[in-house]
């Protein structure tokens, strides 16, 4: 297998927002190396990037575990779900270095406005890794990471985005107003890409999630919470 991979008009800026949400120099260079063309050697390229995909892990789990709470409607008398309990539960029953309640605070701050796309880009990796696991499918696990399955697969991506993007914006918990995406600074996906949403598995809460949200202060969104802005998988 080489280390080539096909791109089509939408990974490229799918991935740039990605990688680079904050920085649009950045993501114009990233268009500007690689639009012209049509098939690129990535892996040089994307192995630098190995901090942002246990980011973007982290994001996921951030966002996977609030929707785990709001199926599950979990705290419904503490306020419901939120971002801060979902930290608390990663930095709680996570194994991996950087799940520090102050660091996942800081990675949500980098990635919040895209956590829709690298939460789904996370999730369609998974799965590829669970059927690839069952019946080997001739491709390394390493084929089948997140940043791969943006490059390759942007259009499952981005339809796996549109259902958490829709849930992150109406996600106003009971006694809340605020969803759990910022409506004003979140990457929207356009509505007219002729793409139907693809919906994504609530997961049960395990018996030491459940003891980690009965001992938590009501309230306490940890030490590590950034202040408010006005601009814009376990391991």
């Amino acid at each position: 297998m080489d280390d080539f991979i096909s791109l089509s008009e939408q990974a490229l800026p799918l991935f740039g927002y990605m990688a680079w949400p904050n920085d649009p120099i950045a993501r114009a260079r990233w268009l500007d190396a690689h639009r012209p063309l049509a098939r690129q050697s990535v892996a040089h390229a994307l192995g630098r990037f190995k901090i942002k995909h246990l980011h973007w892990a982290r994001i996921a789990d951030i966002v996977h575990l609030h929707y785990d709470l709001t199926r599950g409607q979990h705290q419904e008398r503490r306020g419901g779900p939120s971002v801060g309990k979902a930290i608390s539960l990663v930095d709680s029953l996570a194994k991996s270095k950087g799940t520090g309640t102050a660091k996942l605070w800081e990675i949500w701050k980098t990635y919040k406005d895209v956590a829709h796309l690298v939460t789904a880009a996370v999730l369609v990796a998974g799965e590829a890794q669970t059927r690839h696991r069952q019946a080997p499918s001739g491709l390394g696990l390493q084929e089948l990471m997140p940043y791969r399955m943006a490059m390759r697969l942007p259009d499952l991506v981005i339809a796996v985005a549109m259902t958490i993007e829709s849930y992150g914006l109406r996600s106003v918990a009971h006694g809340r107003r605020e969803p759990m995406f910022d409506p004003e600074t979140l990457w929207r996906i356009p509505p007219d890409i002729n793409l139907d949403p693809v919906d994504f598995p609530a997961r049960p809460l395990g018996p030491a999630a459940i003891a980690v949200l009965n001992a938590r202060r009501a309230g306490n969104r940890g030490k590590g919470e950034p202040p408010p802005e006005t601009t814009p998988v376990f391991a």
